[in-house]
């Protein structure tokens, strides 16, 4: 049996280990993701993006356009109805109403997306609609 494998293994847990201790703000909320996945900070991370991109600064901390109906998110998701088209085909043959289109109009996007913490379903505080939330 080759040993080759587990070589590579262990480069690979020691590259992700490099950077990880090389970016503060991944350090920050990775250690505490859920088993079950990640968080929507996680995800972004994963595609490239930087913290400062959403925060004020590149080690995390307040949100940039904090006091915004959409927060940050609306820089790169657009507006709420934007969202709201963008999603629909999503929930069109799923039985259940878009959560970017009800009736409580449009809420700020951290109401259901935490970003370093678990996503939480708004809609569930008065009805039993079942939304996995990033």
């Amino acid at each position: 049996m080759s040993r080759f494998p587990t070589v590579r293994r262990l480069a690979a847990a020691a590259a992700v280990a490099l950077f990880l201790a090389s970016a503060p703000c991944v350090q920050a909320f990775a250690a505490d993701a859920p088993a079950s996945g990640k968080f929507l900070a996680d995800r972004h991370v994963a595609r490239g993006m930087k913290c400062d991109a959403c925060h004020v600064s590149a080690q995390g901390g307040k949100l940039k356009a904090e006091k915004s109906d959409y927060g940050v998110c609306a820089t790169c998701h657009g507006d709420y109805q934007k969202v709201a088209a963008r999603t629909e085909a999503k929930y069109k043959d799923s039985g259940q109403p878009n959560p970017h289109n009800q009736h409580d109009g449009a809420l700020p996007c951290t109401e259901c997306h935490k970003g370093h913490k678990a996503g939480v379903n708004y809609c569930a505080q008065c009805h039993s609609y079942v939304y996995k939330v990033p």
